[in-house]
Order: C-alpha cells, then sequence, then structure tokens
C-alpha cells in the first residue's frame, strides 16, 4: 500500500513496445488517500487484480482518478471496490455520518476500464463507490463518466449521501451473471446503479446492462428522513434487464425506480428493454417517509416485457406524473397518467 498523504499527481506511462500503461501487480489497497486539504491525481494506470480496492480515498480536496485500468479483483472479507471514496462506514446514518468534511472540491472518475471480475457468490465486488462526501461552505462537485464498468456482483455505481452536486454520465456498465450472497439472503435485490440521500444528482446517457436475476437498473432512493433525495435527474439512459430465463421476479426488480424519501425527482426519456417486474417504479419501502412529485416522461418501452405493469405507483405515494408510458398500476393518491 501506497499512503498519499500530501497533493500529487501520479501519472503513468505507455510501454512502446505493446502499448500497455504502468503495471501495479496485485497489492492490498495499492493507493491509500488520506490527503486533507490536497489536491491529488492519479492517471494512466494499470491495476492487475488488486487486493480489496485499488485505489480508497479518505480524505481529499480535489481529486482525478483517469484513464486507469483495473483489470481483476481479489476481495477481502468478501469485499472488494474498484475506486472507492468513503469516509465513513458502510452503515452510515444520521447519527453516524462518518468524517463527510474529510473530502471537498471537484472529484474526477473519468474515462476508466474497471473490470472486477474474481468476485464469487459469497463476495460483493463494486465499481466505483462513494460514501459520505462535502458539507455545507465545502461542498462536492462529482464527475463520474465515461468509464466502462464490467463484472460486478454489487452496485456497479453506488453514491450514498453527498453534500453538492454529482454528474453520472456516458457510463457502460454490464454487470456479473453472479449476485453477491447477503442480497439473495437476504431475499433482496441490487441496484447497478444507485444514488441516495441529499446532494444534486444527475444520470445521464448511460448504457446499464443487468444480467442478474433479482435488479433494479437505476434506483433514485431516499432512505431515511433526514436525508431525502429531491430533484434528481435521470434522462437518455439506455438500461437493459437481460434476467436469466425462468426468473420469478419480485418487488425489487425494475428499469428505474424511485424509492423511499423521494420527492420531485424527474424519469425522462429513458430507454428500458429487456423482461423485469416493472418498467419503472415509484414506491416508499419503510414507514415515514414521504414519496411525491415524482414524474415519469415520455420513456420507452417498446422494446420491454412487464410480468406486473409497465408503471407501478406504490401505496402512500403522492402526486406521480405519468406521461407516455404503458400499462399502469396505481395503488397511490394524486396520480395523473397522461397517455
Amino acid at each position: 500500500m501506497v499512503l498519499v498523504s500530501k497533493a500529487v499527481a501520479i501519472s503513468g506511462a505507455r510501454d512502446d513496445d505493446d502499448g500497455e500503461l504502468t503495471s501495479i501487480q496485485a497489492g492490498q489497497i495499492p493507493f491509500y488517500v488520506e490527503a486533507p486539504g490536497a489536491h491529488v491525481s492519479i492517471q494512466g494506470l494499470r491495476f492487475i487484480r488488486p487486493k480489496k480496492d485499488a485505489v480508497l480515498v479518505y480524505a481529499v480536496s480535489g481529486l482525478v482518478i483517469a484513464s486507469c485500468k483495473i483489470e481483476g479483483a481479489v476481495p477481502v472479507n468478501h469485499g472488494s471496490v474498484g475506486i472507492g471514496i468513503e469516509t465513513g462506514p458502510v452503515t452510515i446514518s444520521p447519527m453516524n455520518p462518518g468524517k463527510p468534511e474529510n473530502v471537498s472540491g471537484t472529484l474526477f472518475i473519468v474515462n476508466n476500464v474497471i473490470d472486477v471480475a474474481g468476485g464469487t457468490a459469497l463476495d460483493h465486488t463494486l465499481g466505483v463507490l462513494m460514501f459520505s462526501v462535502g458539507v455545507p461552505g465545502a461542498q462536492v462537485d462529482v464527475h463520474i463518466s465515461g468509464n466502462t464498468i464490467t463484472n460486478t456482483t454489487e452496485r456497479s455505481i453506488n453514491l450514498y449521501q453527498i453534500d453538492g452536486r454529482a454528474h453520472i454520465e456516458r457510463n457502460v456498465i454490464t454487470t456479473s451473471t453472479i449476485l453477491g450472497n447477503a442480497n439473495v439472503n437476504f431475499g433482496r435485490g441490487t441496484d447497478v446503479i444507485h444514488v441516495t440521500g441529499t446532494g444534486s444528482y444527475l444520470v445521464a446517457g448511460n448504457s446499464v446492462h443487468s444480467l442478474w436475476a433479482a435488479a433494479t437498473g437505476i434506483r433514485v432512493q431516499g432512505q431515511v428522513a433526514e436525508w431525502p433525495i429531491i430533484g434528481a435527474v435521470v434522462v437518455n439512459n439506455d438500461v437493459n434487464m437481460e434476467a436469466p430465463e425462468g426468473t420469478v421476479f419480485d418487488a425489487n426488480s425494475a428499469g428505474i425506480d424511485v424509492r423511499g424519501n423521494a420527492q420531485d425527482n424527474l424519469i425522462l426519456n429513458n430507454r428500458i428493454r429487456g423482461r423485469a417486474r416493472a418498467a419503472l417504479v415509484v414506491a416508499i419501502n419503510q414507514p415515514g417517509l414521504v414519496a411525491t412529485n415524482n414524474q415519469f416522461i415520455l420513456n420507452g418501452l417498446a422494446n420491454f416485457e412487464a410480468s406486473f405493469a409497465d408503471v407501478f405507483v406504490g401505496p402512500g405515494v403522492m402526486n406521480t406524473l405519468i406521461v407516455g408510458q404503458g400499462t399502469v398500476i396505481d395503488q397511490g393518491e394524486g396520480t395523473q397518467v397522461v397517455p
């Protein structure tokens, strides 16, 4: 492990003979970034089967991780992440938010090739993970774009609780056929792209190909009352839900899902194909949360097969606007459907 503790630019070079990037073989978390107040850049490196994470960031003010390759993963304690920016535990909460003040500034994760092949059904291998970053007065501006992410057994892009803006754009994602066992054991699926908590989220122009049986392609979620998700925009994405033949879909199966404490979110002009329980869902997954004024506008479902309904509005959901979709099962209040 290399500890990065101050401002630095780390850049690889291509070999003149074979054109390959400067390579780092194995190693447990080859780069660990704890550089409070400093800008760090890591570009043009090839990570070959890193253990746990290729890059893990705990503190930084401005970050670039660009044009790197991650080839394979070696999970540690059944977990592995290609690129992780984490200031708290996986189970962050309003009472235990970690150290979001550690990470601020503009964060670029762009044009990387992240292949986390190597996870089994006992493992959780993720592509890009970001937990608890930014605070008022020191917000973040996140750009996750142009990446190719493959063979994840858990969320390919997972952002949880940011203060600032996040742009997830033009990524090409194909999951593994394997789903990590914790999801299976708890009877739930997972999501390919997952954004949750406060912040301003744009999810645009991504190609999402899910090969899991129990999954949502893109999930917009507010998990707790204190951290609602408000005003997220999910637009112009291609979502292909390619579940195995014979799959019996459950409530976690959807192309795009708005869930929990979610208000004023816009799902616009996405193309959803393949098979799942529903193409579009808005639902409340626990008491005390509010889902209201969410909109599904002109999403393309011509090549989609639903086992339940094209659009499902769950109990307690309020004031949903649905324009130009197919079959609708509405258990909410104040839903407006415009053919």
